[in-house]
């Protein structure tokens, strides 16, 4: 009689049971990534949207003052509008996934200096 190891021993199962998780954690981290990238662009466009209307109040270039608070990324398909000291800017939001469009993936944030 033999006594000690069972005949089907379990040795690499941790292993096993990692890589049939390793796609859902690469999907999450991808998931967590593209929500990232979504917060910045809103905060990166509220930015421009104010610096734009900071700018045309004080008499300059409120159009080139939005396109120089975006990043490179961002400033490609961007898009801003200036009616007064009301100053819109509209930009992209990144795609993580290759091969997505993200052409209707926008947002848009304005900001208008306060008037005394």
């Amino acid at each position: 009689m033999r006594v000690g190891r069972p005949l089907s021993s379990e040795r690499g199962q941790a292993s096993v049971e990692l890589l049939g998780m390793l796609p859902l954690l690469l999907l999450g981290a991808l998931l967590v990534w593209q929500l990232l990238l979504a917060g910045y662009a809103v905060s990166s466009a509220e930015n421009a949207a104010r610096n734009a209307s900071r700018a045309e109040g004080l008499g300059q270039d409120g159009e080139r003052a939005a396109r120089e608070s975006l990043s490179f990324g961002l400033e490609r398909g961007s898009r801003v509008e200036i009616e007064g000291d009301r100053a819109t800017v509209h930009v992209r939001i990144p795609i993580v996934a290759p091969g997505i469009d993200s052409e209707d993936l926008t947002v848009s944030r304005d900001a208008e200096l306060p008037s005394d």
